[in-house]
């Protein structure tokens, strides 16, 4: 049971003073890959994926863009291999007790100008033969029907689909990943 708690107006100080501490920092490559140790659920992954492209800030439109898979949440595989938009379209009208990730999404929602805050990592190219595989298995051997996206969100699925629930955007901005070939 929760006994206690902050306001919205709390937690948006403390994302603000984290935010600001970050930035402070001048972080070299080293520093930043420790970072992602401590604050990742998957570390090594992103890491590699940190490494394995060149960054850069833009902004895109969410309709060129695919989920991460095999997983994002509680949400079924059948969806998330579809397009953003099409991912968004399920969790506005999904029952949030039937699948906890979209109730975790429509509250995150309900905070926009945190959001606003994080960007998502997108990765191009977003179609690769990969996510067949590892769809394969995690969820079993089918004839998956992946949407060739221009792009894939590769960190900040809930965030991004929160965002854009909350603002109903056109574009997002993104920390964009180049592959380096």
């Amino acid at each position: 049971m929760i006994t206690g708690g902050s306001t919205e107006e709390e937690l948006k100080e403390i994302i603000e003073k984290v935010r600001q501490e970050y930035l402070e920092e001048d972080y070299s490559l080293d520093e930043k890959k420790e970072r992602l140790q401590e604050l990742d659920s998957n570390p090594e992954y992103r890491i590699q994926v940190f490494e394995n492209c060149c960054w850069r800030k833009e902004t895109v439109k969410f309709e060129d863009l695919g989920t991460t898979l095999p997983r994002l949440g509680s949400l079924p595989p059948e969806v998330i291999t579809g397009t953003l938009s099409e991912v968004v379209e399920f969790v506005k009208h999904a029952d949030p007790d039937k699948y906890q990730s979209v109730k975790y999404i429509r509250g995150l929602a309900e905070l926009p100008d945190v959001l606003n805050r994080f960007y998502p990592w997108i990765i191009t190219p977003g179609n690769r033969q990969s996510k067949v595989e590892r769809m394969n298995k995690v969820h079993g051997e089918r004839n998956w029907n992946i949407a060739d996206t221009w792009g894939m969100i590769n960190d900040g699925n809930h965030r991004t689909i929160a965002k854009i629930l909350a603002n109903n955007p056109d574009e997002v901005e993104c920390f964009m990943g180049y592959k380096h070939h």
